[in-house]
């Protein structure tokens, strides 16, 4: 799922780390996009495949009156210390959910997963998270935003007043936007970063719903209509209002549902037609995705067992590539 190619990069997996890859590339402008997160829920009997559970490295850590409600797949490493890979968790009524996140490395690691899944009543996916990682890019320092009208905006600040993270739309909602630092996460978790990733910033689609499995593309491009960087001066000398409006509307956005709404259409339209912004994030990222569809596509459906052969992830694909209407 990267733009570049070498010969010691490993099988791409759903959750591999994008580190892997490139963090010690000297590229530019890199962008790589990945499943960061997934969540399969189903019917599952714990107690009827302790074997099974056992046979691929899962421990038991969590139970109520002899019932278990939560197993952990973990991986040592030469110092006894543990990475999280998965969680395998009960909800109500014989309902399950395995989660992980971008920790798994190998086919190996996978198949602890899938072996248990398959044992799962009607599995789905539940939960996706997209992530879209821009390394060293040009305006690297937070300053792209979505704008996305009517959406809840949440923004969390440094000890140094800068932004660290902000969300876009409420966090229990089926569809939530993050745009983050994440070599400034990367650092407060005291992980090693070559000196040549000057920056590296991520924004994040996350998804739930029963449709996620298929409707994944067509959020991940819409959220990407949404993603752009204030170049408000493209429009000073030829339209001076609009530049004064848009800046306080940038500042405040918080007092633009107080303009009268022939105003508020008018600079709604602006944004959506990216007169003074700037979206050539938005469209390296966009491209990328295109590209990469249906290998992402592949790898949800391994998750699965999915038996979907190319032609009808193609379609799935081109389908949701659509223009949306709406």
């Amino acid at each position: 799922m990267n733009q570049s190619s070498t010969s010691d990069v490993p099988t791409t997996m759903v959750t591999t780390p994008p580190e892997v890859y490139f963090l010690n590339h000297t590229s530019f402008n890199y962008c790589s996009i990945s499943i960061d997160w997934i969540s399969i829920s189903g019917k599952f009997h714990a107690e009827q495949h302790y074997t099974t559970l056992k046979k691929n490295h899962w421990r038991q850590v969590d139970e109520l009156d002899g019932r278990p409600l939560m197993f952990e797949l973990d991986r040592a490493d030469e110092n006894g210390e543990f990475t999280q890979l998965a969680v395998l968790k009960r909800n109500k009524f014989n309902g399950w959910r395995i989660e992980t996140s971008n920790h798994i490395q190998s086919p190996k690691e996978k198949q602890f997963i899938s072996n248990i899944i398959v044992l799962f009543d009607s599995p789905h996916v539940t939960r996706l998270d997209i992530a879209i990682d821009f390394i060293n890019c040009e305006h690297a320092g937070m300053n792209y935003k979505i704008f996305k009208p009517n959406t809840t905006t949440t923004v969390h600040y440094n000890k140094a007043g800068k932004i660290e993270t902000t969300y876009y739309g409420k966090r229990k909602s089926n569809v939530q936007y993050r745009y983050y630092d994440k070599r400034l996460e990367q650092s407060q978790s005291k992980q090693n970063l070559p000196d040549n990733i000057a920056s590296w910033e991520r924004l994040e689609l996350q998804l739930r719903s029963k449709k996620v499995a298929s409707n994944w593309y067509k959020e991940a491009v819409k959220m990407l209509s949404y993603f752009k960087r204030p170049n408000l001066t493209t429009i000073e000398e030829t339209d001076p209002k609009s530049f004064y409006m848009l800046t306080g509307i940038i500042k405040h956005p918080e007092y633009f549902k107080d303009l009268a709404k022939g105003t508020q259409a008018k600079y709604r339209k602006m944004i959506k037609n990216n007169s003074g912004f700037d979206v050539s994030l938005a469209d390296k990222a966009r491209e990328l995705l295109l590209t990469n569809a249906n290998v992402i596509q592949q790898e949800i459906n391994s998750f699965l067992a999915s038996k979907l052969d190319n032609k009808k992830d193609h379609a799935t694909i081109k389908r949701n590539a659509r223009p949306d209407k709406t």
